[in-house]
């Protein structure tokens, strides 16, 4: 069985990494693509060494080159059928190449933090404000429900200007970016396609979206790697 990682062009450098289970990696060529692969008699299972075996074997590939990252999990019975894969999709590969070439993802999660978004939601809206003080000491069930759910929707709307706020920023530093769905806390999940010389322009637009909003948001940022996001 043949674990797959990536699709490169058939003129990549060699990428020497070991892959998962301990074994070594090799290229499977076919025309103008090739496929970094490792051979396994075992079942493919998502534990930790694995996983970052599948990623060090890409992350090893990207700094040679562009490119196309398989998810961890991918096989193929054998090289000849690996070839045929290379043959049937070589337009497809050869588009997504193109697509990230001399590009790099970065990721960006931005998360509220609840309490605090809860706070500058009313503390934003007098007339929500003015409800807040009213109906905070009710006993009526009805009062506190209507309250709730005026609370609950001006935090929406808060966590929906923030994440068109973020997504507008980054746009302009981007080559591409991707939104993942989220569900909250999770205000944005998103992908970035950036050219290397292009990185500091992202790390700056990240920090001041920090400084700007990191009284209500925490944010992961994440990278470089290969372009998950923009492969499918």
């Amino acid at each position: 069985m043949i674990v797959v990682y990536g699709i490169v062009r058939a003129d990549h450098p060699p990428v020497v990494a070991t892959g998962v289970h301990g074994a070594e990696t090799f290229s499977v060529r076919s025309g103008a693509l090739a496929a970094i692969v490792s051979r396994t008699e075992e079942e493919l299972l998502a534990r930790r060494r694995d996983v970052d075996a599948h990623l060090a074997v890409l992350e090893s590939a990207l700094n040679g080159g562009d490119v196309l990252p398989f998810r961890f999990g991918t096989v193929v019975g054998d090289e000849r059928s690996m070839r045929r894969v290379l043959d049937q999709s070589a337009t497809r590969f050869h588009l997504l190449l193109e697509r990230v070439g001399g590009r790099v993802q970065m990721t960006v999660k931005a998360v509220r933090d609840d309490d605090e978004a809860v706070r500058i939601a009313v503390g934003s809206d007098d007339a929500l404000r003015r409800a807040a003080t009213r109906f905070s000491g009710s006993q009526a069930v009805s009062d506190r429900i209507a309250l709730g759910e005026r609370v609950a929707a001006a935090v929406d709307r808060l966590s929906r200007h923030d994440a068109a706020l973020i997504v507008g920023r980054l746009r302009d530093v981007a080559d591409e970016v991707s939104s993942e769905p989220v569900v909250p806390p999770t205000v944005a999940n998103l992908a970035l396609l950036v050219r290397p010389e292009g990185l500091t322009d992202v790390d700056r637009v990240v920090a001041s979206l920090h400084d700007e909003l990191g009284a209500r948001l925490s944010f992961d940022y994440a990278g470089p790697m290969p372009a998950y996001s923009f492969v499918t």
